[in-house]
């Protein structure tokens, strides 16, 4: 063994069994190569290295090809390690692994690798990728596009930038040239619209300008060119949006929002006209016509002159951006509310947004590909639609400038490559080359959760596939992730929830899935591949039962069901025995009407009948009565007995307007008795005291005849007692209710009054107690006081 003297322990590559690889911090452009046998190093120059110090050095073999690494660079070299073929870029064409030098290398099962770097993190390189171009001034700043121009004859690609001027590539993607500002100014412009004339020029219109200019085919010289108009000074300059519409030998027609301009390419004259100042994006020439778009309207204008032809109505657009059209002459306007299809009259013959599986709704630009498939530019990559509706994606991580593009910035060149300009520079491909990969995709569940809680701890997600839960518990989510050659990121994914989605949904950026199911039997499918498809088989099931209430099983129902029949049948019994009852009822209550007829007639003849025989009597005396006194007396008999009959037709009245009466009503009935009482008879005192009877209710009969018990019991002491002062005393306790009428008048012997009642009031007021159930006392002795009591 040797020392070998300013040798990197960074790098060692047994090549034989006698031979290794190695370098020395002494050459810069090759490696060393030692030799045990001859205890000899020798130099392997490599052709394409540059100067710089290798600091780091790897070797691999990847796809049968041998890769080489310096530093920060990969490339490809032969078997002897003599020269360096392609070089191993990102998207933006600069070495993989950034500034940061690579410190390891590897290749997994798919076909990707891994580079570790020193300070730049941890990258993976596709190992499949789609063949599309990139085209930038390396400064993101610098590169929001918004217009291009492919002149691939020339091997040029002009692209303009807002405040960037144009940038012109040639077809390796490198920048040739970068004109940031107009002659005699250090302004920046931005080109939004460019054509080129017949003499190979370049017609540049820049936003704000109220010129054109006139780039010169070798690229030398800029010069303005004057345009016409019949506008007002102050209102001429190019507006924000531009947009080259057609062209032919004669003549080209640009559009910047909502002013259009004709351009005679023989002379190099320029006509502007407006036709509206309504917030305008884009235009497309259709037959006969320019179509354009302007509050909810359609605008057909005549592609001579411009003038208005007819509108449309085209409303919930969130305004147009673009438009173009497909070989059948369908109109196609991509707008803020996805894709119209519209027919030559502005029809609308289909609407597709996120809901049919539209990766964004916010669409761009727009163009035909020879085979007749859609391609999109949106907020969220590339799309091309096909004839099937089938959606296929291409996002950053393909390659593109970014996932966001702009307004209108499309360009198709004469072999049929695309451009599309976005904030980051320009992205091209030949769509015919873009095409799915044979992959296998294998998907997993990365996460299912009930009611916002992890559904399984002792089992691996991915090797769920039934689920049984009660019905309580029927809020999911679930997360699922692709794994195959590409970043998770770049795959479409679809799901459907059977039982209740009809259609395949698109999952964006893998959102979680949520659900909240009602009690039932349901499947959930999950697809993922690089474009969505309505017609997908599921890569991942999972079965999932919600158990019903028990109010909701068979059993319960079917024992529903019986119960009913049951109550069916006990209610037609019922209604017929209701009924039956019912006919009892009307039967009794006829009997109880006529029994109450009876009664009322018993009572006007006791109470009213006996009143008016006493007046009629009185009268008979007082026509043959002399005596002055004896006649005023009977006069004053007559007069008691007309107020009585009064008072008793009022009560029975009274009492037969309500089913019932409480303690309340039949005392304020007693007051109303008594009040007019004081004034007839001034010589005598009446006085109603004590409780108020809460919470008590009569029948109408019961509570007139303890009115009348008590209106009784006050007349009598009036008629017969000569007293000075009658009081009626209400007591309620114990829930009944005492009334007690008291006189200081003469009194009486109560069963000799009962011999003697020459009417009917004591007996009356027996009688009444008794039919209502009321307790009913008389304590009189003659010459004394008169205590009635009542207790109800």
């Amino acid at each position: 063994s040797m020392a070998i003297p300013d040798m990197s322990y960074y790098f060692i590559h047994l090549k034989t069994e006698s031979e290794v690889l190695y370098y020395s911090y002494k050459i810069n452009n090759g490696l060393l190569n030692y030799n045990f046998t001859t205890n000899k190093s020798t130099s392997t120059i490599i052709k394409g290295k540059n100067d710089v110090v290798i600091n780091r050095c790897h070797l691999l073999s990847f796809k049968n090809k041998l890769l080489l690494v310096f530093n920060n660079q990969i490339f490809e070299t032969d078997s002897s390690l003599s020269v360096l073929k392609t070089e191993f870029v990102d998207f933006q064409n600069q070495p993989i692994a950034g500034v940061a030098n690579i410190a390891n290398i590897k290749e997994d099962n798919f076909g990707n690798l891994y580079i570790q770097t020193i300070n730049g993190g941890l990258k993976k390189v596709i190992g499949n990728n789609y063949p599309i171009k990139y085209y930038s001034s390396l400064k993101k700043e610098e590169n929001m596009i918004v217009s291009i121009l492919p002149d691939k004859k020339n091997n040029r690609i002009l692209a303009g930038a807002v405040d960037n001027g144009l940038m012109i590539f040639d077809t390796l993607q490198r920048l040739i040239k970068h004109i940031k500002t107009l002659p005699n100014t250090n302004i920046p412009f931005s080109t939004n619209c460019i054509i080129k004339n017949n003499e190979g020029n370049y017609l540049l219109f820049n936003m704000g300008e109220k010129k054109a200019w006139l780039l010169k085919k070798d690229l030398l010289s800029i010069i303005p060119q004057s345009i016409s108009s019949t506008l007002d000074e102050n209102k001429r300059g190019i507006d924000y949006f531009g947009n080259f519409l057609f062209q032919n030998k004669n003549e080209a027609i640009a559009q910047s929002q909502g002013k259009f301009y004709k351009i005679n390419l023989t002379t190099n004259s320029i006509l502007q006209q407006e036709i509206s100042t309504a917030y305008i994006m884009g235009g497309l020439l259709y037959k006969n016509y320019i179509i354009t778009h302007a509050n909810d309207e359609l605008i057909f204008l005549n592609s001579t002159n411009f003038i208005t032809v007819k509108k449309t109505a085209l409303k919930n657009t969130g305004f147009v951006r673009c438009f173009t059209k497909d070989a059948s002459d369908n109109i196609y306007a991509g707008s803020n509310n996805g894709i119209y299809k519209i027919d030559s009259n502005g029809n609308v013959l289909q609407h597709l947004t996120t809901q049919n599986g539209l990766p964004d709704n916010c669409i761009y630009a727009m163009q035909f590909d020879d085979a007749g498939f859609l391609w999109c530019s949106t907020n969220k990559g590339i799309f091309r639609l096909g004839k099937d509706k089938s959606i296929f994606q291409l996002k950053k991580e393909d390659g593109l400038q970014e996932n966001e593009f702009n307004t209108n910035v499309v360009a198709k060149s004469a072999e049929g490559e695309f451009f599309f300009g976005g904030v980051n520079g320009v992205s091209s491909f030949y769509p015919a080359d873009i095409d799915k990969f044979n992959e296998k995709v294998n998907l997993l569940f990365t996460s299912i959760k009930v009611n916002n809680e992890e559904a399984f701890n002792d089992t691996s997600v991915w090797n769920i596939n039934k689920i049984h839960l009660p019905y309580n518990k029927n809020s999911l989510s679930f997360d699922f992730v692709a794994m195959a050659n590409n970043n998770p990121s770049q795959y479409v994914y679809q799901y459907k929830m059977e039982g209740i989605d009809k259609q395949w949904i698109q999952n964006n950026d893998m959102q979680t899935v949520r659900y909240f199911l009602p009690a039932g039997k349901y499947v959930l499918k999950v697809y993922a591949s690089r474009f969505f498809d309505k017609e997908a088989m599921p890569m991942k099931e999972i079965v999932i039962t919600i158990n019903p209430p028990f109010w909701k099983t068979w059993w319960f129902i079917v024992g529903l069901i019986a119960l009913s029949f049951a109550a069916l049948f006990f209610s037609i019994n019922r209604y017929n025995k209701n009924k039956y009852n019912k006919k009892l009822t009307d039967i009794e209550n006829e009997y109880k009407i006529q029994v109450e007829r009876e009664r009322i007639s018993r009572d006007l003849h006791d109470s009213i009948g006996a009143y008016a025989n006493a007046v009629l009597y009185k009268t008979e005396l007082l026509e043959t009565e002399a005596n002055g006194l004896e006649r005023i007396e009977l006069m004053q008999d007559l007069k008691f007995a007309s107020k009585d009959i009064i008072t008793s037709l009022r009560e029975t009245v009274w009492a037969l307007k309500k089913e019932s009466y409480t303690g309340e009503d039949c005392l304020v009935r007693i007051r109303n008795f008594i009040q007019p009482l004081s004034r007839y008879y001034k010589n005598i005192s009446f006085k109603i005291e004590g409780d108020e009877p809460i919470g008590i209710n009569f029948h109408y009969t019961k509570a007139l005849n303890l009115v009348r018990i008590i209106q009784e019991a006050v007349s009598n002491s009036i008629k017969h007692a000569t007293a000075k002062n009658i009081y009626i005393t209400s007591i309620f306790e114990n829930d009944r209710w005492k009334l007690i009428v008291k006189d200081d008048g003469k009194g009486f012997d109560f069963e000799t009054a009962k011999i003697e009642e020459t009417g009917n009031g004591l007996t009356n007021m027996q009688r009444r107690a008794v039919d209502s159930g009321f307790i009913f006392t008389i304590e009189s002795t003659l010459n004394k006081e008169t205590v009635i009591t009542v207790i109800a």
